[in-house]
């Protein structure tokens, strides 16, 4: 599983195995970037880029019987979401991109939200 969570402040980027075990993570802080820089476009394309690394990485380590199955979550909506989803077009996310089977969306939605306080009469 790949997880992108994309927040106004930074884009963390994970990868973990079916049950849940933290396999590597990225984020904007871990590429190098630092305060108002890790929340820029760049960071999120940095994080992204390192993580297909890694993930190609592992996928040479696999034996080639069963072929890499990676489901892809993405929540917020930072720039690190939109520079996920151009790092995978690029050439650099060909061979990921031939892995994923599912992108689901999990940013969560208010419905209703909250009571609102009462109106001055």
């Amino acid at each position: 599983r790949f997880h992108c969570n994309s927040s106004r402040n930074n884009t963390i980027s994970s990868f973990t195995d079916p049950d849940g075990n933290m396999i590597a993570w990225f984020s904007g802080g871990s590429c190098g970037f630092r305060k108002r820089n890790r929340s820029s476009y760049e960071a999120g394309y940095q994080c992204a880029v390192r993580m297909f690394a890694k993930i190609e990485e592992m996928g040479r380590d696999m034996p080639q019987t069963s072929p890499m199955r990676i489901d892809l979550f993405c929540k917020g909506f930072g720039q690190g979401r939109e520079a996920l989803f151009k790092a995978l077009t690029t050439a650099q996310g060909d061979q990921v991109r031939s892995w994923i089977v599912s992108i689901t969306d999990r940013t969560p939605i208010k419905i209703g939200g909250t009571r609102s306080k009462k109106l001055k009469r």
